[in-house]
């Protein structure tokens, strides 16, 4: 066989393999593009009415387990014919589907190790006998979702391993720090501190009451649009001063995965720098 003919036909299994890696890469661009709108719609969708969120969280924990590890592996096996194949091209493409799958995995973990380690709960309180109650202004609100959450606290359940306890006693131990805050400003002023707060944190104000030191707010998340109520309660203080209490509730959902939690510390902190 002549050194012509050979060089033509290494010359052809070259570019078959060139042509093989394109497409290849065209897909991975594909899933590159079409995994993150999946989860983009499937979320949004719930903010913007399109769907209830069961519908769109039922989406994300059925198909986040294949699409994220598709994504990933794609991206490892572009890289591998990127280096293997010349001229090396497609690394840009297939190192972005890798890491962002990657990266949707990790977080999913992470999720998934912060709901194993807190309870499940969704209501809490910075004073757990006493609780703060929410006016019809939230009342009526949540009327009108469906399958909305109890406000009552006192008689609701959490039931980690099978074994039911009272909210109070979970929050207790996973929240020890959430406690009231006594400042040695006088009730009006917190009040002024406090509703400054809520605009801060870009919560929506619903209702103020100076004189019973009552303010109520909604806060709503980004991506799936969940509305979670708060009622910020102001009282004069046995030694003088102000007692701040702050209660925070889920609409929906029996988990909230630490958010209320936050919410709450946020707020303190922001009213101890006050």
């Amino acid at each position: 066989m002549s050194i012509e003919i050979i060089k033509t036909e290494h010359s052809v299994k070259g570019e078959k393999r060139r042509k093989a890696r394109r497409w290849y890469h065209k897909l991975v661009l594909a899933l590159l593009i079409l995994v993150p709108l999946f989860f983009l719609v499937s979320t949004l969708g719930v903010k913007f009415g399109l769907w209830d969120w069961k519908a769109g969280l039922g989406l994300n924990f059925k198909f986040a387990p294949i699409l994220l590890p598709l994504l990933a592996l794609s991206g490892l096996i572009g890289l591998l014919l990127a280096a293997i194949i010349q001229p090396r091209k497609g690394f840009l493409v297939s190192a972005l589907a890798l890491l962002l799958g990657a990266a949707g995995l990790a977080h999913g973990a992470k999720i998934k190790k912060t709901a194993a380690a807190l309870p499940f709960i969704h209501d809490i309180t910075t004073d757990t006998q006493d609780v703060p109650s929410f006016t019809e202004v939230i009342l009526s609100e949540r009327a009108k979702v469906e399958g909305v959450n109890t406000v009552e606290y006192i008689g609701k359940k959490d039931k980690p391993e099978g074994t039911l306890v009272s909210v109070l006693q979970s929050q207790a131990e996973a929240y020890a720090d959430i406690r009231p805050l006594i400042l040695e400003d006088d009730p009006a002023v917190v009040f002024g501190q406090a509703k400054a707060a809520v605009k801060q944190l870009g919560w929506t104000l619903k209702s103020e009451n100076v004189e019973g030191g009552i303010l109520e707010a909604t806060d709503t998340t980004f991506w799936y649009g969940f509305k979670d109520d708060v009622v910020i309660r102001i009282r004069p203080s046995e030694g003088g001063g102000s007692v701040v209490d702050i209660r925070s509730i889920s609409r929906v959902g029996k988990s909230d995965i630490g958010a209320n939690a936050a919410r709450i510390r946020k707020f303190l902190q922001l009213m101890r720098k006050s």
